[in-house]
């Protein structure tokens, strides 16, 4: 792929068109949600993650794929930020992106996504094991939403040799198009191979459907160096 191709897909204003984010705020175990931050990230407090299952629909490369992530809230030198332990997706061309590009953990699954009017459901599922689902119903658009991916992003990017895992930085764009409340079920189950259920999930404090157009910032900035034992320690989210 020519760089310039590449630059025609992700360097546009706006990369996803109407983005849908199902998303559940909830309440965090810090003693065992730490073990997943690595330093020099840091937990925020209180503990929170986003929970999210999401659904694109109009892409610039072309893909139509679902996805599921988990955000834990952190801060970096002082800054708050969010950090994605976790992520699957079903579409190999929006896991390279991600991965390459933007250090996000994302590995291949089964995802489903159904929107009926005022009902929602969507489901994760791999290797056999459906590790998160969520069920519920949309209530009144939110006049002032907070953002979903419009945030400081701190994210792991590494590759093969001897170079240090970097954190690196971005804050993508983002422009709302509805945000509406809403009642959900959370089912969190986790499989040995994705164990969600051992991040320290608490109970969810709201819930959220948004439509966002998303878009690209400056390019991902390298801001610190990551131990290979740190690193390590998240090989099994990565890539297991």
């Amino acid at each position: 792929m020519s760089l310039r191709r590449l630059r025609d897909m992700v360097g546009g204003r706006w990369i996803y068109r109407d983005a849908h984010y199902l998303v559940a705020d909830v309440e965090l175990d810090a003693d065992r949600a730490r073990r997943l931050v690595p330093w020099p990230l840091r937990l925020a407090k209180p503990a929170r993650a986003n929970i999210f299952l999401a659904y694109f629909p109009h892409t610039t490369f072309g893909s139509v794929y679902r996805e599921a992530g988990v955000f834990f809230e952190v801060t970096h030198f002082c800054r708050r930020a969010v950090y994605s332990p976790w992520m699957l997706v079903d579409d190999d061309v929006a896991l390279i992106f991600g991965r390459e590009l933007l250090g996000y953990p994302k590995k291949l699954g089964e995802l489903s996504w159904q929107l009926d009017g005022d009902r929602i459901a969507a489901t994760a599922t791999r290797r056999g094991h459906t590790v998160l689902s969520m069920t519920g119903t949309l209530g009144a658009a939110l006049p002032v939403p907070p953002p979903i991916l419009g945030r400081p992003h701190r994210n792991i990017r590494s590759s093969a040799g001897i170079a240090l895992p970097k954190v690196i930085a971005f804050s993508p764009k983002e422009r709302v198009c509805e945000v509406r409340a809403a009642t959900l079920d959370v089912q969190i189950v986790g499989s040995p191979r994705d164990p969600l259920h051992e991040m320290g999930f608490g109970r969810v404090l709201a819930a959220r459907l948004h439509r966002v157009d998303l878009g690209g910032s400056l390019p991902p900035l390298p801001v610190a160096a990551v131990s290979p034992l740190a690193y390590a320690k998240q090989l099994l989210l990565r890539s297991h």
